[in-house]
C-alpha cells in the first residue's frame, strides 16, 4: 500500500512542471537571435504551406517589410509574451481566419491562469453591431447586467480598450474579428493588459431603445471561475419542435469526434421531422466557425438536396511535404475546376422536402461557409439573418507548425475555394432575408423569422 502511495506521489510531482510549463513558457526569456530565428522560420514555413498570400493580404510586400522591421528592431531579450505583443499585430494584416499566429492553446493557458490564482473579466460578452454588450457571467450563470453596452473599463474608452485586442486577432474581416474576440474577451484582456482584481466599468442599459439608462464607475470583481474546456454534445447540438408545422436544428460546430453519435442525432431529428410531418426546417450554424465538410455534406445536404450539387467551383491548393508525387511535385500551385457534382439520395426515406432556412451571422465561419454557399447557390435552403464576418470565398487544409523558441503556434491553408456559381469571393456571404435581431436574445431571430410566414 505504502508503494502504491509513493509512486503516486512521485508521478503526481512529476506531472506538476509539466502542468505548469505553458504558463510559465509565457515569462520565459527569448533572445533577440531567436526572435528572429522564429520569424524567418515563419515566413519560410508560410511560402511552402501557403497557395496564394495576395488572396488575402491587401499588401503582401508591406507584410514582409513589417516582419523584417521586427526582425531588425529585436536588439533585447523579450519574454514571450511581449513578442506575442509584438507579433500578433500582424494577424489583421493576414485578413484570413485561417492564417496567423497565436498561443498553442490560449483556452488551456487561461485556465491555468486561473486555476493558479488568476483572475479573469467576469462577463460573457457579444457585439451588437460595434457596441460590446454583457450577455452574463463568464461562467455560465446569469448577470442582472445582461443587454448591458460598455463604454469604459477602467477609465479608458472601449474602443481604445477593443483597438489593440482586434488588430492581434486573426480573422477575415473586422466584423469576423469582433465576433471572435466576444467569445475569448477574457482571455485576450488578461493577456494583452495583465492581470487584475477588480474593473471599473461605465455602462449603458440597452435593452430599451426608449430609455437607455448610464451607470459610471461601477466596481465589479474579477471572475476566478474555472474555465471549462470540456465540450457538451447537448451544448453544440439541439433539436427542438417549434409549433406544429416548425422545427430548429442548432448546430453550433462541425468538429466533433464521436461521429457516430453526430449522425445518430441527425438522423433521428430528420426521422421526428417526418413522423410529425414538419413544413418548416430552421437549421441555426450562427455559432458555427466550422470544422469537417462531412459533417455538413452527409449530416445536412444529403437530406436537403433537391438536385446534383458541389460544394465549391474553382479551387488552387499548394503541394505539401508528403503530398506530392510525380505529377505533382513538392511546391507547385495547382488551380482547377471541381467538375463532379454530388449525387441526390432520391432513395433517402428520410428526406426533407419542406422548406429550409439556415440561419446565419457574423461568427459563421470555413466549413460553416460552405454550407451557406451550397444551399444557397443550389437553392436547397433560404439564407436568414445578417451577412458573415468571413468571406464567401474560403481557405481550408488548415496546416500549424509551432515556432521552435517562442512555441507560438503559426497556422496557414493549403488550398482555397470559390463558392459552387463562381463570383466575388472577397464578398461575405450575404441572406436572402435580412434580418437585425438584439444579439443578447439569439432568439428573436427565429420569432422574427416566424411572424413572416
Amino acid at each position: 500500500m505504502f508503494t502504491r502511495l509513493l509512486i503516486t506521489i512521485m508521478i503526481g510531482l512529476l506531472a506538476l512542471p509539466l502542468a505548469a510549463k505553458p504558463l510559465s513558457q509565457l515569462q520565459s526569456k527569448l533572445q533577440p537571435k531567436q526572435i528572429q530565428e522564429d520569424l524567418t522560420s515563419w515566413l519560410q514555413w508560410l511560402e511552402k504551406t501557403h497557395p496564394d498570400l495576395s488572396y488575402t493580404v491587401k499588401d503582401p510586400e508591406k507584410f514582409y517589410r513589417d516582419v523584417a522591421t521586427l526582425k531588425a528592431n529585436s536588439k533585447k531579450p523579450v519574454s514571450v509574451q511581449q513578442f506575442w505583443r509584438q507579433v500578433t499585430v500582424l494577424n489583421s494584416q493576414l485578413a484570413d481566419g485561417h492564417t496567423g499566429i497565436a498561443f498553442a492553446d490560449t483556452r488551456a493557458l487561461t485556465r491555468q491562469h486561473v486555476e493558479n490564482g488568476g483572475a479573469l473579466f467576469p462577463f460573457a460578452l457579444v457585439f451588437n453591431e460595434s457596441k460590446l454588450v454583457i450577455t452574463g457571467k463568464i461562467d455560465g450563470q446569469p448577470s442582472k447586467l445582461k443587454g448591458y453596452a460598455i463604454s469604459k473599463i477602467n477609465g479608458m474608452p472601449i474602443d481604445e480598450v477593443l483597438q489593440p485586442l482586434l488588430t492581434r486577432l486573426h480573422g477575415d474581416s473586422l466584423r469576423h474579428r469582433r465576433a471572435i474576440l466576444a467569445r475569448r474577451f477574457a482571455s485576450y484582456y488578461w493577456l494583452y493588459y495583465g492581470n487584475a482584481e477588480t474593473f471599473t466599468l461605465d455602462i449603458t442599459d440597452e435593452s430599451d431603445e426608449n430609455k437607455k439608462t448610464a451607470i459610471n464607475n461601477i466596481s465589479i470583481a474579477a471572475s476566478h471561475a474555472a474555465v471549462n474546456i470540456d465540450k457538451i454534445f447537448e451544448d453544440n447540438f439541439q433539436f427542438e419542435i417549434l409549433d406544429n408545422k416548425s422545427a430548429k436544428l442548432t448546430i453550433k460546430t462541425f468538429n466533433w469526434p464521436d461521429r457516430k453519435r453526430y449522425f445518430s442525432f441527425i438522423e433521428a431529428a430528420f426521422k421526428e421531422l417526418k413522423n410529425l410531418n414538419i413544413q418548416r426546417l430552421i437549421i441555426d450554424i450562427r455559432e458555427n466557425g466550422g470544422g469537417d465538410d462531412d459533417m455538413w455534406k452527409k449530416g445536412i445536404v444529403s437530406y436537403i438536396a433537391t438536385q446534383p450539387w458541389r460544394h465549391a467551383s474553382t479551387y488552387k491548393v499548394k503541394v505539401i511535404e508528403g503530398r506530392q508525387s510525380e505529377d505533382k511535385p513538392l511546391g507547385e500551385v495547382i488551380a482547377g475546376e471541381l467538375s463532379t457534382n454530388n449525387p441526390v439520395e432520391s432513395e433517402n426515406p428520410l428526406r426533407f422536402e419542406g422548406e429550409v432556412y439556415l440561419l446565419i451571422g457574423a461568427y459563421t465561419y470555413s466549413s460553416s461557409i460552405l454550407l451557406a454557399n451550397t444551399v444557397q447557390d443550389h437553392g436547397f435552403a433560404t439564407l436568414v439573418g445578417e451577412t458573415t464576418g468571413g468571406k464567401s470565398g474560403q481557405t481550408g487544409g488548415i496546416q500549424r507548425f509551432v515556432l521552435p523558441h517562442s512555441q507560438l503556434k503559426v497556422f496557414a491553408p493549403r488550398f482555397m475555394l470559390t463558392r459552387p456559381k463562381g463570383g466575388h469571393q472577397m464578398e461575405p456571404v450575404t441572406p436572402d432575408i435580412t434580418i437585425a435581431y438584439d444579439k443578447t436574445r439569439p432568439q428573436q431571430l427565429v420569432n422574427k423569422l416566424m411572424q413572416t410566414w
